[in-house]
């Protein structure tokens, strides 16, 4: 099979560590976040012990959890990662950890393409995962396509967008709200 590089390379890693599924036990009392939390762990350990030659695999570091707070904690776990020379795939929809690999020169972001196509019921235009990437780009979630993709009503949708920073009559979600009230 070819391989689509000028120059491949094979590194070795003695150590390999990943999180990628949900690993949630209800009965064990073990969130989402926390059994996420503890792969992280095992990944600082191999880091430690390994180095360079560890290779770390993160799908959504941080998620599970209230968003702000899991990308803090994604950022610092990513930047202690690399400070401990281990080699880091991460996938993430966290607009913190997309700005952090474009101003680390350690990392390298990439992006899905996607392409637009016209909706079949008349309501514009969508964004189709196109499964190319694109090295040194950084995409959208397009949650929004995905949600009209697996048939979620036109009205939610509409809600959707206008709950969104900048919409026309920005609904507040309640939070500060929430803050003051007592």
């Amino acid at each position: 099979m070819a391989v689509a590089a000028s120059s491949p390379r094979v590194d070795f890693f003695s150590a390999v560590v990943s999180d990628l599924a949900e690993a949630q036990d209800v009965s064990a009392g073990t969130s989402s976040y926390s059994a996420h939390v503890r792969s992280c762990a095992r990944a600082l350990e191999a880091a430690g012990a390994h180095g360079a030659s560890a290779l770390v695999l993160l799908d959504e570091p941080g998620a599970s959890t209230e968003p702000a707070e899991g990308a803090a904690v994604a950022q610092a776990l990513i930047e202690e990662l690399l400070a401990r020379g281990a080699r880091l795939v991460a996938t993430t929809h966290a607009s913190p950890l997309k700005l952090l690999a474009l101003r680390d020169t350690r990392l390298q972001v990439a992006a899905m393409q996607r392409r637009r196509v016209d909706r079949r019921n008349g309501a514009g235009a969508a964004a189709l995962p196109s499964y190319a990437i694109l090295v040194g780009a950084v995409g959208g979630s397009y949650a929004l396509d995905a949600a009209a993709r697996e048939g979620l009503p036109e009205a939610l949708l509409a809600r959707a967008r206008g709950l969104l920073p900048g919409a026309e009559g920005d609904a507040d979600d309640g939070d500060a709200e929430a803050a003051g009230a007592g």
